[in-house]
């Protein structure tokens, strides 16, 4: 394999001890850490699946976010109870909205696969409405959304 490899312009290097390549991109505006590890697929069609998985993930936040807010829906009353309470510091009461506002992509994990690659993401708050943990996304080859439960 490769030491090093390039998507676009970002460089991944390849890392040994957990045979993973680790590198960034832009995902919602941000630079994001994102890993994939190779299975059955040609070192030729990497890019190119990787790129599709991180545009998808790029033209889907809506269902992404929306996948995470039905999961945890009751995450906003604990907020607004933590901020009446004063252990969270905000102007007033939040919305469905102001937490969904607050999303972004944390790091990116993909099994390349050829047709088969799954991946996965992790949701971040800025504020830190999940005090440090993350929201895990996880995404079938089929583009089903489900989330995956807190970690951290």
């Amino acid at each position: 394999m490769e030491k090093k490899i390039f998507i676009g312009t970002s460089e991944f290097t390849f890392d040994e001890s957990n045979g993973e390549y680790a590198g960034k991109l832009t995902v919602w505006g941000r630079e994001t850490d994102v890993a994939f590890e190779i299975k059955n697929t040609e070192e030729s069609d990497m890019e190119k699946i990787v790129t599709e998985k991180i545009n998808w993930i790029g033209n889907n936040k809506d269902k992404i976010t929306s996948a995470f807010m039905e999961e945890s829906d009751d995450c906003v009353d604990v907020i607004n109870d933590m901020i009446e309470d004063g252990e969270f510091e905000a102007d007033g009461p939040i919305t469905a909205a102001d937490v969904v506002n607050a999303l972004f992509v944390n790091n990116v994990f993909i099994w390349v696969n050829g047709l088969n690659t799954e991946f996965m993401l992790d949701l971040d708050a800025e504020p830190d409405y999940f005090y440090g943990h993350l929201a895990c996304i996880e995404i079938s080859s089929g583009y089903k959304v489900e989330f995956g439960g807190m970690n951290g």
